[in-house]
């Protein structure tokens, strides 16, 4: 998924441990798209026709039907085109893993019409349209593992997956896990510091991973890298992959539309603008500390 992993737990063993790690490597080798075997590009290579995947990959698509709903399509499925033609084909971590979409073509379809079988476990994307989980991937297998670590006994964990953090139970903290917001202009120092007792955190930003000048933040209505007004979104919600969604779709949006619909979601916002003026959601005191 293009990021790296680390967990912090509470009243947990050895083998729990080793346990995240395992899952972890599955969903990677489920999921990636740099890996031509991996259940989401045997869906993207095999288009109109029904994939048996795992119940992880069932998830995963989903939420990112739910994705699309929420966002009123800026959450995309009909963008992985673009990414490769900026030179986003390759893995930061590895770049000789490429990303090989062979059934590509163009196509008005788009996650709506992606199709689940809950009774077969199947899954089939039309024509033109392909799952990318390098966000919202890196955002549900936070929750995943913070779901799975609880379940085996742990009394607590945060996940920390790039900007994405899944938390779940006690915290070393009696107040809650506490979570820093980096500045984007110096990532070393903070803009603000929040505490959560469960659920998830998202930051997306476009200034970090630039090809040519261009980022990975695709606008679906424009087909090209997102030119709005945002530096970096930092959203608190339900789970981190529904954060990493919504912190896209700020960044999409711009700063004043990104509030206003993130407002009416009744999650919280932080954005911070390319005056490095600070905008926040109605409710992101209850968070701040």
């Amino acid at each position: 998924m293009g990021t790296s992993f680390f967990c912090v737990l509470v009243g947990a063993d050895e083998e729990i441990c080793d346990a995240l790690y395992q899952l972890a490597n599955e969903l990677e080798a489920k999921w990636s798209r740099y890996i031509s075997t991996s259940e989401i590009m045997q869906i993207n290579n095999n288009p109109d026709s029904m994939n048996e995947v795992s119940d992880a990959t069932l998830r995963l698509v989903n939420e990112m039907k739910n994705g699309f709903e929420v966002t009123q399509g800026l959450f995309s499925g009909n963008i992985l085109g673009e990414l490769i033609d900026l030179g986003f084909a390759q893995s930061r971590i590895n770049p000789e893993n490429v990303t090989n979409w062979q059934a590509r073509a163009k196509s008005a379809a788009d996650l709506s019409d992606v199709v689940i079988d809950l009774e077969s476990k199947s899954v089939s994307v039309p024509s033109g349209v392909a799952l990318d989980s390098s966000g919202i991937g890196k955002g549900l297998a936070a929750d995943l593992m913070s779901d799975y670590a609880m379940q085996l006994g742990a009394m607590g964990i945060a996940v920390f997956a790039g900007g994405d953090v899944a938390v779940k139970g006690m915290a070393p903290d009696a107040a809650g896990w506490k979570v820093n917001i980096s500045d984007p202009r110096d990532v070393d120092k903070f803009i603000d510091t929040v505490l959560l007792s469960r659920g998830g955190l998202a930051t997306s930003s476009p200034m970090g991973w630039k090809i040519n000048g261009a980022h990975h933040i695709i606008d679906p209505r424009t087909h090209k890298s997102s030119d709005s007004d945002v530096q970096q979104a930092t959203i608190i919600a339900q789970n981190a992959s529904q954060a990493e969604v919504l912190a896209k779709m700020c960044v999409i949006l711009g700063s004043h539309e990104g509030i206003s619909r993130i407002d009416s979601l009744g999650v919280a916002a932080l954005v911070i603008d390319n005056t490095n003026q600070v905008h926040t959601s109605e409710n992101w005191d209850t968070y701040s500390c």
